[in-house]
This record gives C-alpha cells, structure tokens and sequence, in this order.
C-alpha cells in the first residue's frame, strides 16, 4: 500500500512538471511570435525600400507641395496624393519611388531686369488675334482626380494669314508646352485659326502674353 502511494505521487509530480514546461513553451512561442509580427510590421511599411529612400521621397514631395505656385497643378495634386496614401497602399509606394516629380525642376523662371526688359522693344503688329484661358481635368498618366490642367488660347482675326513663331507668357516667367499636335510652333494662322498650348503656371497667375510673328508682335492681356 506504501508503495503504490509512492508511485501516485510520483507520477503526480512529473505530471505537474510536464504541464508547466507546456506552459513555459507556450508563453515563450507567443512572445517569439509577437516580437517577430512587430518586427514585420515595422519592415513592411517601406519594403521593398528603405526607410532612408522613403523619408527622402516623401521629403520630396512635401516640398513641391509647400512650393505649389511654382509647379503645374497636376504635379501639385500627385505629390499630395502621394504624402496622403503611401502607408495605405504599395502601389502608391512604388509609384512614388518611380515618379520623375523633382522639386528641385521647378515652372518658374528666373526675373528678367527691368533695364532689359525696358530695352526689349518690338516692332508695332500689323495683325490682330485674341486670346483666352481655359481650364479641363488633367490628362496626365497619373490620372489624379481633381486636378486641373491651363491652356492659353490664340485665335487669329486677322483677315490675312500669319506665322506664330513665339511666345512670351507673364515676361517669359510662365512656361508653356504645346496643347496639341496642331499647334507646334512655328505654326501659320489664317482668319479664325485656333491653337493651345498648356501652361506651366496656374491660369490666374497670367497676366499677358506676347505673340511674336512673322509679321511683328501682338500683346495680349487677361
């Protein structure tokens, strides 16, 4: 009788260990797992960069972003969508890390002296034409909702036709590009000829624009 009350507390004993170590090991795993999803978490918010190439970028664009009257509208809404959703979706991540959106590029000139702009006298056009600002939702590759692209328009009421050679937008300080293949300079106007060429700076930052052709120089104002 002695004896079998020895073995019960024996196995008593070693089952009591057995149900501590399982606890032990429990407790340890749960650890080991939560320290590694942190450990993950914390990785993939830039994966597949690094932090450093990240915080660089976003840098980027919070610059283009605090400087927005000197960038195209579109280029000012697409950095802010960036800074917006980059933790929220990896698509937008890598679209940032590959946009060639460079705050250092910027739509503004240089100014221009007084002196030389005093001095810079043009011949009196013979030619009249007229223009105008217009506004459509950008077509960039981008494809930001919301964001707004600025044309200048120029139509010729001159009976007789003429050849645009250049522009001059606000002094030369507002870039443009060509709206559409039609409208590659130079390019001849005949009577209620039209082209468009998308500008570079906001439409209510334009104050004038001087056509310059063939047949002397026309400026225009807004």
């Amino acid at each position: 009788m002695k004896s079998l009350l020895s073995t019960i507390a024996l196995c008593s004993l070693l089952m009591a260990c057995s149900q501590g170590n399982q606890s032990a090991k429990t407790d340890t795993s749960s650890e080991s797992a939560s320290t590694a999803a942190q450990h993950t978490k914390s990785e993939s918010i830039y994966a597949p960069y690094t932090e450093e190439a990240v915080k660089a970028r976003l840098n980027d664009m919070q610059a283009i972003v605090d400087s927005g009257h000197l960038y195209l509208p579109a280029y000012e809404k697409e950095a802010q969508t960036y800074l917006d959703h980059w933790q929220d979706h990896p698509d937008v991540l890598k679209a940032m890390m590959n946009s060639e959106l460079d705050p250092n590029i910027t739509q503004e000139l240089p100014d221009i002296p007084l002196d030389e702009e005093e001095a810079a006298i043009d011949d009196v056009a013979s030619i009249s034409a007229r223009g105008r600002i217009t506004a459509q939702e950008s077509q960039s590759a981008f494809n930001v909702p919301g964001a707004i692209d600025y044309f200048l328009e120029i139509q010729s009421t001159n009976e007789q036709p003429f050849t645009l050679q250049s522009l001059k937008i606000n002094h030369g300080r507002c870039g443009f590009s060509t709206g559409d293949f039609y409208s590659k300079l130079p390019v001849t106007l005949n009577y209620s000829g039209t082209v468009k060429y998308l500008l570079k700076c906001k439409g209510d930052q334009v104050l004038e624009a001087e056509i310059i052709t063939d047949q002397g120089s026309l400026s225009l104002t807004f």
